[in-house]
């Protein structure tokens, strides 16, 4: 690396399930940008999540944190005010 900082772009989606990509085989032209994005960037084909309801999962992302740890383990529970992210 030459110094530079990396473009990094992380794209969280709620109901997306995986097969309906086509870079991942789906065999309609349904998502040709995130196709596009994912032929010329790193793509994560095995993610897994210790928080399978999606705000819990999104805390865990912004926090860096377990649930049992940001405290928001059920879709109506925000962050604590204050809470780092």
């Amino acid at each position: 690396m030459t110094g530079s900082r990396p473009n990094i772009l992380v794209i969280f989606a709620d109901q997306q399930r995986w097969d309906t990509l086509g870079c991942n085989g789906h065999p309609m032209d349904l998502t040709p940008e995130l196709d596009r994005l994912a032929r010329s960037g790193t793509r994560f084909v095995l993610p897994i999540t210790n928080q399978p309801v999606c705000a819990p999962a999104r805390a865990t992302l912004l926090t860096g944190r377990y649930g049992t740890s940001h405290g928001v383990w059920r879709n109506n529970i925000g962050l604590a005010p204050g809470t780092p992210t």
